[in-house]
């Protein structure tokens, strides 16, 4: 079924297009389509195969559309590493030997911090 079908999910393939991906993706895409088809086919149905088939891998290469073309991935794929040199490559301070490490994490210390602030800014 696979080799009878591997044609005509090529040419489904062709009339997509995914930005930083490779025409190979997307058939890798529309072959697990054919699979689906072919794992989930009911004969008994009044549906033919081809159209079945049709419908499991144009769907499977729409969903790989979207899925990579969803925003929720950009702050992963945009981020700054921490261990990054801030000036130049060949710098030995990094981003996170600039950022300040002191941080107060307890909240009684921090409310005793800012009274302490207070009062100071009194006298």
């Amino acid at each position: 079924m696979i080799n009878k079908y591997k044609n005509y999910v090529k040419s489904k393939a062709k009339s997509y297009f995914l930005v930083g991906a490779e025409k190979e993706d997307l058939y890798q895409e529309g072959m697990i389509g054919l699979y689906k088809a072919i794992r989930d086919f009911k004969p008994e149905t009044l549906a033919s195969f081809r159209a079945f088939a049709e419908i499991c891998i144009t769907r499977q290469i729409i969903t790989a559309i979207k899925t990579a073309t969803r925003q929720k991935h950009i702050p992963l794929n945009s981020y700054i590493s921490l261990n990054k040199p801030v000036y130049d490559e060949e710098s030995d301070r990094t981003l996170i030997d600039v950022l300040s490490t002191i941080y107060v994490s307890d909240p009684e210390e921090l409310i005793i911090s800012k009274e302490q602030r207070k009062r100071l800014k009194r006298e």
